[in-house]
């Protein structure tokens, strides 16, 4: 953490102790994503008010359900019960101060000491949802049915955890599309029924978008996971589908360590690899469909359209990097020229087609060469 932020930190923690007052409520919102989401609190800068303030708190919300159900402690009974009392709070009679105040009375008493933020922010529940009170009531419908269908089903895999452990949550490729679908599918329907009301985008192209805005988060959430394998493998969780494993005769643990199972390796990535890429081709037509009036919107999700695109490109480029558990990131460089080269070019669909094919072009160059080596790998 950087220490000048440490003061900052301490500043809030005192004025949490009082109520706060609305302007305060905002400011504390907009500090607290910077405390969770370095990345995200940039990006939503370029959004338009009020768009920018309803996505801020539908960030935060969606932030707290999961981290109650990304806990490596607390226990899968108790994950299903805070998960569903969470969701009761977006419910239309569930939402008054003493049903604020007795959620958090629930949460584990180490959260309620805890330094982390993530913690922070379900502990205040009560200061983080007093806002979305006076939210439009089409916004708070939006919000209320992304946080309540997202809690249900991140309670149905915390049920399998209960049952199996960890390793055993995903069964499928149609297991992981459901689990995606919870965790970040919700999310793109959120944002693409707030992009269509703000922007009022009617006809076809809102049906277009509607067609599209789930795998957009797909994308993004399966690029996520096949980042952070070993940072998962560390919490005895796995998101790799049990049937690819079985087909390949691979125990996950042989997946992550072991050196005779690169070409059984090799053909689970390939899978996986193709179907982030898919799904951030669709979030690619989502993007183009944006109306060029809307360059806010546009620029909101070009980014981390193409921060996947590349993170993707270079974790294929890196697999024997990322099978030693090394942490894959697109440099800093990169990302600025992302944003920087958005904000000249966000208007031409031919620009961002051809960008965009640039990271897929070094994925299949990268596939190509894993395709040909996984049979060269091993000894026979």
């Amino acid at each position: 953490m950087n220490p000048s932020a440490i003061p900052q930190d301490h500043v809030w923690m005192e004025r949490l102790r009082r109520e706060l007052s609305e302007s305060e409520l905002l400011s504390f919102a907009e500090f607290a994503l910077s405390r969770v989401s370095r990345t995200f609190a940039l990006n939503i800068r370029v959004l338009p008010s009020p768009l920018q303030i309803h996505v801020l708190y539908a960030y935060l919300y969606c932030r707290m359900a999961d981290t109650v159900e990304d806990d490596p402690v607390v226990l899968p009974s108790e994950k299903i019960r805070l998960l569903k009392n969470f969701s009761a709070l977006f419910s239309d009679s569930g939402n008054s101060t003493e049903s604020l105040h007795a959620f958090t009375a629930q949460l584990p008493p180490i959260w309620k000491v805890s330094k982390q933020w993530e913690h922070v922010l379900l502990v205040n529940a009560p200061v983080v949802l007093l806002p979305f009170r006076k939210f439009p009531e089409p916004v708070r419908h939006i919000l209320s049915r992304c946080v309540q269908e997202m809690c249900e089903g991140m309670a149905g895999f915390a049920a399998k955890q209960r049952q199996g452990g960890g390793l055993g949550l995903i069964e499928s490729l149609d297991d992981l599309d459901r689990y995606c679908y919870y965790v970040a599918g919700t999310v793109g329907i959120l944002l693409c029924d707030l992009f269509i009301q703000n922007s009022r985008i009617t006809g076809k192209r809102a049906v277009q978008l509607r067609e599209r805005c789930v795998s957009f988060g797909l994308g993004l959430q399966l690029t996520n996971i096949l980042k952070d394998l070993h940072d998962d493998k560390d919490r005895n969780i796995s998101w790799l589908p049990s049937e690819l494993l079985k087909a390949e005769h691979l125990t996950f643990e042989d997946f992550v360590h072991s050196p005779t199972a690169a070409k059984a390796r090799g053909k689970i990535y390939r899978i996986l690899f193709a179907k982030a890429r898919k799904h951030l081709e669709d979030a690619l037509e989502y993007s183009r469909l944006i109306p060029r009036k809307n360059r806010r919107l546009r620029l909101f999700c070009l980014w981390p359209l193409f921060m996947a695109a590349e993170t993707l490109a270079l974790l294929a480029e890196s697999l024997d990097a990322l099978t030693q558990g090394v942490r894959i990131k697109i440099p800093r460089a990169t990302v600025k020229r992302i944003v920087m080269q958005t904000q000249l070019f966000w208007w031409s669909n031919r620009w961002i087609s051809s960008e965009f094919q640039k990271s897929m072009s070094r994925l299949e160059k990268a596939l190509d060469v894993l395709n040909a080596n996984s049979f060269t790998l091993e000894k026979p």
